[in-house]
């Protein structure tokens, strides 16, 4: 087990403790709205720092290819990015960064929800004729794209 994780701003905003080296990315540090969870993580002793590009463009990748790349914020590309490069386990309840964390093989650890139990690959599909597509509306019938959870990959 890897003697690093990274941690998702949820870990701050229950007050998880983690055993190993906590290591967040700076944008967590913008996620945390009330004291409580901002001193829990100047309390924590983490260490703050980003990803590699690197690090970040395997992470966008891995988001694309499981269809989480809609549904991730910057904050969670660079947090998977993170886990990523130190091969580290993931500290999180975001069943999308779970998912694609789990298809680069990395550990989980949740914090308050269940881990996710298989990974799925999201697609997007049109409600209106059932065809599958990319982007915002079908290009056949006009109707505004459904995201749904499709099979394990």
């Amino acid at each position: 087990m890897s003697p690093f994780i990274v941690a998702d701003s949820s870990v701050f905003i229950y007050g998880k403790d983690l055993d190993g080296e906590v290591i967040t990315v700076p944008g967590v540090e913008g996620e945390l709205k009330d004291l409580r969870s901002r001193m829990r993580l100047k309390i924590s002793g983490a260490r703050i720092e980003p990803p590699t590009a690197e690090a970040l463009e395997k992470a966008r990748a891995a988001a694309d290819m499981t269809g989480d790349s809609a549904v991730l914020s910057e904050v969670d590309l660079e947090i998977l990015a993170k886990a990523l490069e130190l091969s580290a386990r993931l500290a999180t309840d975001d069943y999308a960064l779970q998912n694609a964390a789990l298809h680069l093989g990395l550990q989980v650890e949740p914090i308050a929800m269940p881990r996710i139990r298989r990974i799925a690959k999201r697609t997007c599909r049109c409600p209106g004729c059932g065809r599958p597509l990319e982007g915002e509306e079908c290009p056949v019938c006009g109707t505004p794209a459904k995201k749904r959870r499709g099979g394990k990959l």
